[in-house]
């Protein structure tokens, strides 16, 4: 086994410009999936970290901190655990039994970053093979990883025939929980049909900050970005795992509403006389 390695590259958008919270929130989210909780006499060590001449790089190496001697050998299985987790995200297969739980979210983490800010993130596997992540795919494998393992899930939502990552817009009728998950009840504006969304607990505090009580009374409009389920009908039953984005439309005054020459030259009385007759071309 070999230092563990993690690369990550900047959107294609902004070739040059890498985040630092992006780039070290993925480095920090990689090296907690490989710490095995079980075991705090154990961390990874940081021993290597570069942009020079590539996308950054980093390295850790594990280190048992009783007696500062490397600890392949203690982590090695752990390791293996959640490499084979990886392995079957990316071949679109869910997670299996031997996948600690806990980790899950460190997991969903990282690809979430891969859809805003991160064009691709390699981690590197001790048989030779790879973890790959873009923005084309990142999206797929969280559909993969939403509800895997999940009783609760499974339970109550099994009417759910598929998974989508996409957004809905609508205005909001409610703030509250589901299921004991913080959630907003969204009035969808093409269908007017309610629909429950569960907030990523990466949301939570940005909304907790961002949105006031007005902005329900008033149902402000916002769209909610997430992993859509439907029914076999097409029908949106719900969201998880939701960020929010606020829409704001833009202020028009009456004056741009203006249109002198909508009538043709004819009187408000006369155009609306033709209108009525129907001898408007």
């Amino acid at each position: 086994m070999q230092p563990k390695k993690i690369t990550v590259e900047p959107s294609a958008d902004h070739p040059e410009i890498l985040d630092i919270r992006d780039a070290m929130r993925q480095v920090m989210d990689y090296f907690d999936l490989l710490t095995d909780q079980g075991d705090s006499n154990v961390v990874w060590n940081l021993v290597f970290a570069s942009t020079n001449n590539s996308p950054f790089t980093a390295k850790g190496s594990p280190v048992d901190l009783r007696t500062n001697a490397p600890a392949f050998a203690q982590v090695k299985d752990h390791v293996a655990v959640i490499e084979r987790g990886l392995a079957r995200v990316q071949a679109g297969e869910p997670l299996d039994e031997d996948f600690p739980m806990e980790k899950k979210s460190a997991v969903m983490r990282i690809l979430e970053r891969n859809t805003n800010g991160i064009e691709k993130t390699r981690i590197e596997f001790d048989d030779g093979n790879s973890f790959e992540i873009v923005p084309q795919v990142a999206e797929r494998f969280l559909a993969v990883m939403q509800g895997a393992g999940d009783e609760e899930y499974d339970y109550l939502f099994a009417t759910f025939a598929r998974n989508e990552v996409g957004s809905i817009e609508g205005r909001i009728v409610d703030l509250g929980t589901d299921y004991d998950e913080h959630s907003i009840k969204l009035k969808e504006h093409r269908t007017g049909q309610e629909i429950r969304c569960r907030i990523s607990p990466e949301a939570r505090d940005e909304i907790e900050n961002s949105l006031t009580v007005r902005d329900v009374w008033t149902h402000r409009r916002i769209r909610i970005r997430g992993v859509i389920n439907y029914d076999a009908n097409g029908k949106i039953i719900r969201v998880f795992n939701g960020r929010i984005e606020y829409i704001d439309p833009p202020e028009v005054s009456t004056r741009d509403l203006r249109d002198p020459e909508f009538t043709g030259g004819l009187t408000a009385y006369e155009y609306l006389d033709k209108l009525r007759e129907n001898e408007l071309g």
